[in-house]
């Protein structure tokens, strides 16, 4: 906490909150609603955090970091994958051999590696957090998918462009070009084999309802992760005094990594459950079949090394940052 002294009559400072999901999801309930509510408390009503959950001040959902980079809002929460390839060194913790099934652990090492490792994919932007969920896992509307070979030929959705997509093509399957905005109906009616999503959305969006199996790499091992970015325009962070810019700080670090990290954990054990409780089967790769399935992994990450080299970005460096940091926070 702040020792500098609250100015009980200056000006209340409003800053204009956005983000593209509904009132009633996760990231509104769990994160930004009580992260604003604490600021507000801490700050005194110096500072009033106001809503806009739905893109209610306008634009679409890929346009939510031009906003507050632009200084159109001030804070967005918002999906990496809305917008790919903007953030090249973050999306290292993504990748399937990186993320090890705990978010908790990923967050606190992103948080850790964003000075200065992961600085240079913030201009303008201010991170208050950039965080992951559980993890990706295949939701089956068909058969059964418990070996690699099992994988050859399906038709899948890939949770967005890029490492998602490399991953379903490097276990010998197909990604669809379509939206699939019903994906729960073109599941259940046959037009697609299914996805790669993470359980808690999976559940939210009615696909294990539609799903019969689903599919982890192993026991919590995961095939990958989504990046989410909690950003607040940096022009804005430094206008604040300096108390109610620790205010921001206060609310903006470890603790709130850790729990972030806890609450994504849960909402995909309870998807998890969800499906349990459905009947549907998990299946876990077996042993022999988890090894021939991480060399075709290994893949992904050549390629996405390729395309950090092109980029003159060091990708082994930072995998290997990654990893010791996801290491160092999973012993906690």
């Amino acid at each position: 906490m702040s020792l500098l002294a609250y100015d009980v009559n200056a000006e209340t400072i409003t800053l204009k909150l956005q983000h593209f999901l509904g009132e009633d999801s996760i990231p509104h309930t769990a994160l930004v609603e009580p992260w604003a509510q604490r600021v507000e408390a801490e700050s005194k009503g110096r500072i009033s955090v106001e809503i806009h959950p739905a893109m209610t001040l306008g634009g679409k959902a890929d346009e939510l970091v031009d906003q507050v980079q632009n200084g159109v809002v001030d804070i967005v929460w918002t999906a990496a994958a809305y917008t790919p390839g903007r953030f090249p060194r973050s999306e290292v913790f993504t990748l399937p051999l990186v993320h090890r099934g705990d978010p908790a652990a990923t967050n606190l090492a992103i948080m850790e590696l964003l000075q200065p490792e992961l600085k240079p994919d913030y201009p303008g932007l201010h991170p208050l957090l950039v965080h992951v969920h559980q993890g990706h896992a295949f939701h089956m509307s068909g058969g059964q998918v418990a070996s690699l070979e099992q994988f050859r030929g399906l038709t899948l959705r890939p949770p967005g462009r890029g490492i998602g997509s490399w991953t379903i093509e490097a276990l010998g399957a197909k990604t669809t070009k379509k939206r699939h905005p019903k994906l729960p109906k073109a599941m259940t009616a046959g037009d697609l084999d299914g996805a790669l999503m993470s359980f808690n959305l999976a559940q939210s969006m009615g696909v294990i309802e539609a799903a019969k199996s689903h599919t982890l790499l192993g026991e919590r091992e995961f095939f990958g992760t989504s990046l989410f970015l909690f950003l607040m325009n940096d022009r804005r962070y430094r206008s604040l005094p300096a108390d109610l810019r620790q205010v921001i700080d206060n609310n903006s670090g470890q603790a709130f990594a850790r729990e972030m990290g806890d609450v994504w954990m849960n909402a995909g054990n309870a998807g998890i459950s969800a499906a349990r409780t459905r009947g549907n089967k998990i299946n876990v790769l077996r042993e022999a079949e988890r090894a021939k399935t991480r060399i075709l992994l290994e893949g992904v990450t050549g390629r996405w090394l390729r395309e950090r080299q092109r980029q003159r970005i060091d990708g082994a460096h930072l995998i290997d940052s990654a990893r010791r940091a996801i290491a160092r926070h999973s012993d906690e």
